[in-house]
């Protein structure tokens, strides 16, 4: 048996490392859940900027999502003003999807992948604020701006923005 064989023998792949919290974690914890499902969020973001529209609100949501993310690392790191004030405006509604995907819209196919994604992400903050591990760790600040920006995504990609 060669050495890499080995090693691998000896690796623990249900384990990996938390920045959050310095320690190696389960691979199956919401953090990582978090993690990914922004990273998704920001994948599906820059799919839709690639289209060439609008895109000064999609920097901005990018932007946002941007600043969240690292706020739950450091809560010094917040909003600015101008968007804090904008995501206070994005109540949550109902609109019609059917209308807007039936039109094949690329740009809000992605937008609206990019919301549910955030949507997730807020799910897996709220999961891990009621945990004695990270409990700390995810502020009222996160866990509201979150979910106000999968709102604010989600409206960008309807068309249907309260500014």
């Amino acid at each position: 048996m060669d050495n890499s064989t080995e090693d691998q023998k000896n690796e623990n792949f249900t384990m990996r490392y938390c920045e959050l919290i310095d320690e190696e974690i389960s691979a199956d914890s919401e953090y990582f859940k978090f993690e990914s499902h922004v990273r998704l969020a920001f994948a599906s973001i820059g799919l839709a900027a690639s289209t060439g529209v609008r895109i000064t609100p999609i920097r901005e949501i990018l932007d946002m999502v941007d600043k969240l993310y690292a706020n739950v690392n450091d809560v010094d790191i917040v909003l600015s003003d101008e968007h804090r004030k904008k995501l206070n405006h994005a109540d949550d509604v109902w609109l019609d999807l059917k209308e807007k995907m039936s039109a094949g819209d690329i740009r809000s196919s992605h937008l609206l992948a990019a919301s549910t994604q955030l949507f997730l992400a807020h799910a897996s903050l709220v999961a891990m604020s009621k945990t004695e591990v990270f409990g700390m760790h995810i502020t009222g600040y996160s866990l509201k701006y979150f979910q106000k920006l999968a709102v604010f995504t989600y409206r960008e990609a309807i068309g249907h923005l309260m500014l």
